[in-house]
């Protein structure tokens, strides 16, 4: 995982809206497909965030040109079609524009 203010990585965040019983089940169904995507033209890497409350699942993912990301994007049916009736997503495309940093011990 690079986070970066550069554009030479495209990044997306994907928001997913579930029910708090739903959630696992939504984690175990992206863990399942995820690793299609990792296949995929362009792909970098992909970090998955469950909120505490089990309202949300957040994708971060990233990829090498928004061009990959949006291929991939175009085939939502037939690729997320395990998603549907479990949570609602909001996927988009984002740009670093600010980033802080710890320095690191040694």
């Amino acid at each position: 995982m690079i986070i970066t203010q550069t554009n030479d990585i495209a990044t997306m965040i994907n928001v997913f809206d579930v029910d708090p019983e739903k959630q696992q089940q939504l984690i175990q169904i992206w863990l399942e497909e995820g690793k299609k995507f990792e296949r995929l033209p362009g792909f970098v890497s992909a970090a998955l965030h469950r909120s505490l409350d089990g309202t949300r699942v957040i994708n971060y993912a990233q990829w090498q040109r928004a061009q990959d990301w949006l291929a991939l994007a175009r085939q939502g049916d037939q690729l997320f079609a395990r998603f549907k009736g479990v949570a609602l997503s909001d996927p988009h495309l984002y740009e670093v524009i600010y980033l802080s940093t710890t320095p690191q011990q040694q």
